[in-house]
């Protein structure tokens, strides 16, 4: 009996070991199969979606499709702008962003996509400085366009970002670069008798005020206004007071490109402030756009996802703004997107400002000086798209 009741047990175990071995089978291949069908379904998606020229979550132009040629498949420039057209364009990819960057705060870690996670939910930007061959093709650009126009008032303000003015909420040992020691370096090469303007310990003084976004990398308005302040009193400008604008908050729903970035929009919004001056008697020219405005703000742009368009609607090659103010004064700024909430402060000092971005302004910059009788030239730059940008280069001749 005892046996049997062995070889019993043993041919159980057999029949459900085979039993396991078929099960085991069958759930592999519905894996497979299911892994394959969403394999062509994100291939059928990405072959029939349109690509998009400008990604609003990130801020930024997107990849095209490159020209395929032999010569440049051989030289691995295909497949090198072929792989950041596909990262760029790839469907689904704002979820995937969101799904990792969420299982990476999970496991602890507080860096996605060079973006730190830090302290109160303050997000920041990785600052890498860029090679020493870069740094000074760009110091010399800047040189070469003063020697140019040397009889100009020429001014450069380099501003620090909150990487560097808000550094006691980065995660301890973070891998940056300082931003400070950056600026200071740009600085020294340029020529002296360029007025230079680092508006770091105004901000620094000022760090507790609500100066940077928490999900974005500009600063706030109340950020650029005490920038201009300290710009003012560099230059022997008398600076507006704040009780000659309304201070008018136009958005408590604001997530930046830093947000987007990381896929995570945190716990609470940014808010944006406009600062509106009282006498805002001016007329505004989208010069390529060929329309005029007599505000420097679009509040269309509140309805959208990249809400800090509200200010001047963005980017553009050239503005050219008609003011109140000195008549005998002509200006010309030379910038970035920390620039456009920077530019109401401008207006009681100059009778003329034109702002060129030299990301999108493609004509001669000489002649424009000449033909807007230009008196005076800022160059308003954050050291992160400083560093990172090499448009600047192109104020050479």
């Amino acid at each position: 009996m005892e046996n049997q009741k062995i070889d019993y047990n043993s041919k159980t175990k057999k029949q459900n070991k085979g039993k396991f071995k078929r099960n085991n089978k069958a759930l592999n291949i519905l894996m497979s199969l299911i892994f394959t069908g969403f394999i062509v379904i994100v291939i059928l998606f990405n072959l029939l979606k349109v690509d998009k020229a400008f990604s609003e979550e990130e801020n930024r132009p997107l990849a095209t499709m490159p020209k395929f040629t032999i010569k440049s498949f051989l030289s691995g420039e295909f497949t090198e702008e072929y792989t950041k057209y596909v990262e760029d364009n790839f469907a689904g990819k704002k979820g995937f962003i969101s799904i990792k960057s969420n299982l990476e705060k999970l496991e602890g870690k507080n860096e996605s996509n060079s973006i730190f996670i830090g302290k109160d939910g303050q997000l920041l930007q990785s600052f890498k400085e860029g090679s020493e061959e870069e740094t000074n093709a760009k110091i010399a650009a800047i040189n070469s366009f003063y020697e140019r126009h040397s009889n100009l008032n020429t001014s450069f303000m380099l501003t620090p970002t909150a990487t560097k003015v808000l550094e006691e909420k980065l995660p301890k040992y973070a891998p940056n670069d300082d931003e400070l020691d950056y600026i200071n370096n740009i600085f020294s090469g340029l020529n002296n008798k360029i007025n230079t303007i680092n508006p770091y310990e105004a901000l620094n003084e000022n760090k507790d005020e609500y100066i940077f976004y928490k999900t974005d990398h500009h600063w706030t308005s109340k950020g650029a206004y005490i920038a201009y302040t300290a710009m003012c009193e560099s230059l022997g400008l008398t600076p507006s007071p704040i009780n000659e604008f309304d201070v008018v908050t136009v958005t408590n729903s604001f997530y930046g490109s830093l947000s987007s970035k990381v896929g995570i929009k945190g716990k609470k919004a940014d808010s944006i402030d406009v600062y509106i001056p009282k006498e805002s008697d001016f007329v505004v020219n989208y010069v390529n756009e060929q329309r005029k405005s007599t505000s420097l703000f679009d509040s269309t742009y509140l309805d959208k996802k990249d809400k800090y368009e509200v200010f001047t609607g963005g980017n553009h090659p050239l503005i050219n703004i008609k003011t109140l103010g000195d008549p005998n004064k002509r200006l010309l700024i030379i910038k970035d997107s920390f620039a456009n909430c920077f530019l109401p402060f401008l207006t009681a000092h100059y009778g003329e400002i034109n702002v060129v971005d030299l990301r999108y302004y493609y004509d001669d910059l000489d002649k424009l000086i000449e033909n807007r009788e230009i008196t005076d030239v800022l160059f308003l730059y954050n050291a992160n798209t400083f560093n990172s940008d090499d448009s600047i280069l192109n104020i050479e001749n």
